[in-house]
């Protein structure tokens, strides 16, 4: 199925004058294997915040990653391996397909340029697990990564409440649109509208620590580094949450 036309998308969690809760969101899907030809490196070659967000399949592998500024949002579906039929014997089925080189360039390119960019932090909502399926799924590392949750209270990590704490009473939250688009993570490629939650969540995890107090909020939070994991870790890592 070919990835959605670009489409600019209006955010419709937090009501108010505010012109940055006004400005539309261009958001374009990109094939992983296209990033070479894709406008990404140059729409994201700056140090201002960025937000990310994970679409899952619904078995939990990492199938898309939302990436969102203040001005644009850039979706990647990444490359799957082409699945076996059922007439393929067992042995063959557990045989691992590599990637080819092209998705291996583009992973690199992605990883140095945007996940390990030389400056500006990046957010998301359980940076801990995204963290850690970037690392496991795809084998790509994050570093200066803030988990937005972490900023508020360790037991409650409801991203209203986050979204609560941060925006105060500046403007009007539309809580069950919030709700609706944390419920279900999971990347639908056959949805039409499967964009609209995943860059809506990228949105709002750049956009709270710009928003108000959020630099006191979240300048305090210890970053997520992966980037200097060593291999023996890989096995285990789904075992753990975070890695600060």
């Amino acid at each position: 199925m070919p990835p959605p036309r670009p489409v600019t998308i209006l955010q419709n969690i937090l009501d108010g004058p505010q012109p940055s809760l006004n400005t539309p969101l261009p958001t374009h899907t990109v094939q992983e294997s296209a990033l070479g030809e894709s406008d990404l490196l140059s729409v994201f070659n700056h140090p201002r915040p960025l937000g990310i967000s994970p679409g899952y399949s619904d078995t939990g592998r990492l199938l898309s990653l939302a990436i969102a500024d203040d001005k644009n949002c850039r979706i990647i579906e990444f490359w799957q391996p082409p699945k076996v039929g059922r007439n393929r014997r067992a042995d063959n089925e557990r045989q691992p397909v590599s990637p080819p080189q092209q998705v291996l360039d583009a992973r690199n390119t992605l990883q140095e340029n945007i996940l390990c960019r030389p400056s500006g932090d990046i957010f998301a909502f359980d940076m801990g697990p995204l963290a850690m399926s970037l690392y496991c799924d795809l084998n790509l590392r994050i570093a200066n990564a803030t988990d937005v949750q972490s900023a508020f209270s360790a037991v409650d990590r409801k991203p209203l409440t986050a979204i609560e704490q941060t925006v105060g009473d500046t403007a009007k939250i539309k809580k069950d649109n919030v709700r609706s688009i944390f419920r279900y993570p999971v990347y639908d490629q056959e949805d039409r509208n499967r964009a609209t939650d995943l860059a809506m969540r990228a949105w709002i995890s750049q956009f709270l620590p710009g928003y108000e107090n959020g630099p006191a909020l979240f300048d305090k939070v210890p970053k997520i580094d992966t980037s200097k994991l060593p291999p023996e870790v890989r096995p285990i890592s789904r075992l753990a949450g975070a890695f600060h």
